[in-house]
C-alpha cells in the first residue's frame, strides 16, 4: 500500500468519514485578502493576522510538504425549533465541543502515522491554522463550496466538521476536485434572516447570526436584533434550506449527539439560568464561547423578539444585573414587550452611558408607538 493510502486510512481508521489531501503548494487561498480588505471579518481579528499565511502556506509551513483534511459529519435527527418562545441552539453545538473531538481523533491518527512512519513529522489544526479548510477539502476531491460558503458533500450534506493533518511528506492529491453542483439553485441566499450572503459564495460575517452570537463580544447592532429571532448560538437557515442536506446524517457521533434539553428549553428558564448553572451545563461544550453575559445577551435578543410579555418580569430582574452588556439588551427586550415602567424605574441609577442610551431608545420607542429597529434589510 502506497505511503499516502496508509495516511488516509489512519486518517479514516480514527474515527473521521471523508480523508483526502493536496500538495501545501495549493493550498493558497488568493481571494482572502479581498475579503479581509473589505472588513467582512469584523471583529475577528486573527483573521486578518492569518491573511499572509493563507494567500501562501507553503512558505509559511515549510517543514511540510502535505495536507491532509478531515471531515466528520455531525448532523442530527431533531431539527431547530421555530417557536419562539424556545431559545434555538446551533446544530453544531448541541453535543461536545467539536475541537477536541477532532483533535483527539486527529491525534490518533497521527500516533498511528508516526507508527507506520517514523521520521514524518506532523501538525494538526482545528480552527486554529491559517488555512483555509473548506477550500483544501474541495480541492481533495471531498466536496465543493457552496453558495453559503459552506462546504457539501453530495452523499452527506453540509453538516460537516474539518480538520487539517500536515505532513512533511510529499503525497500524489486525491481527487479530482468536486465540481460545483449547486446548479441555478439560491435557496440560501434569501433564507439568511440577516442578508449576510451578500452575493453567491460570499459571506459578509458582520451580519451573521453566528458571527453576532458566538465571536461578536459587545453590542449586536440594533438593526440587526430583529431579524435575529429565538436563535440564541449560531445560526443553521442557509443550511436548513439546501437540498442536499437531505442526505446528512441523522446519528452523529456519540460525543457530537444533543445533550439532554438543548432543543426544548423555553427562555424564561434560559433567562433565570445563573453564572454556576450555565457553566455546568455547558461544560465541554462550544456554548461557552461568548461567555455567560455574552449567552445572556443572545437570549434577551431572543426574548426581545418572541414579543411575549410574559416573559417582561424576567427580563426586569436583568435591568440591573451587574454586565453592562446584559443590562443594554434588557433595555432593548423590555422596550420591545412594553415594560415601560421597569425602563423607567432602571435610569436613575444607571450609569453606563450606553446602557443608559438603550433604556432612552427603548422608552422614545413606546413613546412613538413604535417597535423598534423594525426598519429592513
Amino acid at each position: 500500500m502506497e505511503l499516502r493510502e496508509r495516511i488516509l486510512t489512519s486518517v479514516l481508521d480514527a474515527g473521521f468519514d471523508r480523508a483526502g489531501c493536496i500538495p501545501l503548494s495549493m493550498a493558497g487561498d488568493a481571494g482572502y485578502g479581498e475579503w479581509i480588505g473589505q472588513g467582512m471579518h469584523g471583529e475577528m481579528g486573527y483573521l486578518a493576522r492569518h491573511a499572509e499565511a493563507k494567500a501562501d502556506p507553503a512558505t509559511a509551513f515549510p517543514l511540510y510538504r502535505t495536507v491532509v483534511v478531515a471531515a466528520l459529519e455531525y448532523g442530527e435527527s431533531v431539527p431547530p425549533s421555530r417557536d419562539p418562545r424556545l431559545g434555538n441552539i446551533s446544530r453544531y453545538a448541541l453535543g461536545d465541543d467539536y475541537h477536541e473531538v477532532l483533535k483527539q481523533r486527529l491525534s490518533a491518527a497521527a500516533d498511528r502515522i508516526h507508527e507506520i512512519e517514523p521520521d514524518l513529522v506532523t501538525r494538526t489544526f482545528v480552527d486554529t491554522g491559517p488555512l483555509n479548510e473548506k477550500l483544501i477539502a474541495a480541492r481533495a476531491g471531498i466536496g465543493w463550496v457552496g453558495r453559503h460558503t459552506n462546504l457539501i458533500d453530495r452523499e452527506r450534506g453540509s453538516y460537516l466538521f474539518l480538520g487539517l493533518l500536515l505532513v512533511s511528506a510529499e503525497l500524489e492529491p486525491t481527487g479530482p476536485e468536486e465540481v460545483d453542483r449547486c446548479g441555478l439553485c439560491t435557496d440560501c441566499i434569501p433564507a439568511c434572516p440577516t442578508g449576510a450572503i451578500v452575493r453567491p459564495y460570499v459571506l459578509d460575517a458582520r451580519r451573521c447570526i453566528s458571527y453576532l452570537t458566538i465571536e461578536l463580544k459587545g453590542p449586536i447592532p440594533r438593526d440587526l436584533r430583529p431579524y435575529i429571532g429565538n436563535r440564541i448560538f449560531g445560526c443553521d437557515d442557509c443550511q436548513e434550506v439546501c437540498p442536499w442536506n437531505r442526505f446528512a446524517t441523522k446519528s452523529p457521533p456519540e460525543s457530537l449527539a444533543s445533550r439532554p434539553g438543548l432543543r426544548d428549553t423555553d427562555l424564561a428558564t434560559w433567562l433565570a439560568l445563573d453564572r454556576d448553572a450555565w457553566k455546568e451545563l455547558f461544560r465541554g461544550s462550544p456554548v461557552k464561547r461568548p461567555g455567560y453575559a455574552g449567552f445572556l445577551r443572545n437570549v434577551l435578543v431572543a426574548t426581545g423578539c418572541s414579543n411575549d410579555r410574559t416573559l417582561a418580569p424576567s427580563v426586569r430582574a436583568l435591568l440591573t444585573h451587574g454586565e453592562p452588556l446584559v443590562r443594554a439588551h434588557a433595555a432593548w427586550a423590555a422596550g420591545r414587550l412594553g415594560d415601560s415602567d421597569g425602563l423607567r424605574a432602571c435610569l436613575p441609577q444607571e450609569n453606563a452611558p450606553g446602557v443608559r442610551e438603550e433604556i432612552a431608545a427603548a422608552l422614545q420607542s413606546l413613546s412613538d408607538g413604535t417597535s423598534p429597529d423594525a426598519s429592513g434589510r
